[in-house]
């Protein structure tokens, strides 16, 4: 059993509506023991009208008195999910760290300006080229960050991507994704077993089996399990579908992070 979500979002995010204590007890419910929120924290987002910045002081004030209250039935950490940009090498180290978070996941969310999400980068890219330019750009990003723990839904990608669940291979880039797996692996960083993916009728988590499997083979030990659950009903979403999966990857164990610092679970 998987008794840590370590990807998981609240009202303070903006594509969020369900309270910190909701989502608490969805978790609790779940029989987790520990719970990590990592809101949105996207500056310089502009693909949309959804602001995906937060009052971080307003988001300690009341998350530290949850910890607190809700400590014995389960552990809560502090996270956020910070949105790589690579011209935002200076403001997200500086803000990374002026707050004691517990974990920080790095993602990939806009590339050239634009989410993928969004019909619109489409638009500008054939599925293929806009996979391989999600891909350059996310190396560009783990190459110009320090600042984070774990390397959030690898291939969120093909989540949107027009026609690609059907015919998306990895291996097509695969030079890109070993390179972005090797830096990870070099500068102490792990990457999350997303099962988002498994929300959005893929049939794998983001990354899939094989990217994971791959990173087990060239020395990755940090990976973290979050179900990037924006509701209650995502909580610790697909997690009774990861015991066996991981261990067929070479999984042994996962990642739980206090005050940044790892800690291992074994599956």
């Amino acid at each position: 059993m998987i008794l840590a979500d370590f990807h998981t979002h609240s009202c303070f995010s903006g594509d969020s509506s369900a309270s910190p204590r909701q989502q608490i007890q969805a978790a609790i419910d779940a029989g987790l023991r520990h719970l990590c929120f990592t809101d949105h924290q996207d500056p310089d987002y502009t693909d949309g009208e959804i602001p995906f910045v937060f009052d971080t002081e307003a988001y300690f004030q009341t998350m530290r008195p949850l910890k607190q209250q809700y400590r014995g039935q389960i552990d809560l950490s502090i996270g956020v999910e910070l949105g790589l940009q690579p011209h935002l090498s200076k403001t997200l180290p500086e803000y990374a760290a002026s707050y004691p978070f517990d974990y920080i996941i790095g993602s990939t969310h806009v590339v050239d300006g634009l989410d993928p999400y969004y019909p619109r980068y489409w638009q500008q890219h054939s599925g293929e080229e806009g996979i391989l330019r999600y891909y350059e750009w996310t190396l560009k990003n783990v190459q110009t960050f320090d600042c984070f723990d774990c390397y959030g839904h690898l291939d969120y990608i093909v989540r949107y991507a027009p026609g690609q669940r059907q015919s998306y291979s990895w291996r097509r880039y695969a030079d890109l994704v070993d390179e972005i797996l090797k830096t990870l692996i070099q500068r102490g960083k792990g990457i999350e077993c997303n099962t988002a993916g498994f929300a959005h009728g893929l049939g794998h988590p983001n990354p899939e089996e094989s990217i994971l499997r791959r990173y087990m083979e060239l020395g990755g030990e940090l990976l973290t399990i979050g179900s990037d659950g924006h509701t209650p009903e995502r909580i610790a979403f697909g997690f009774d579908r990861l015991p066996d999966l991981l261990k067929r990857c070479g999984v042994r164990y996962y990642t739980v992070f206090t005050n940044r610092t790892p800690q291992w679970i074994p599956l």
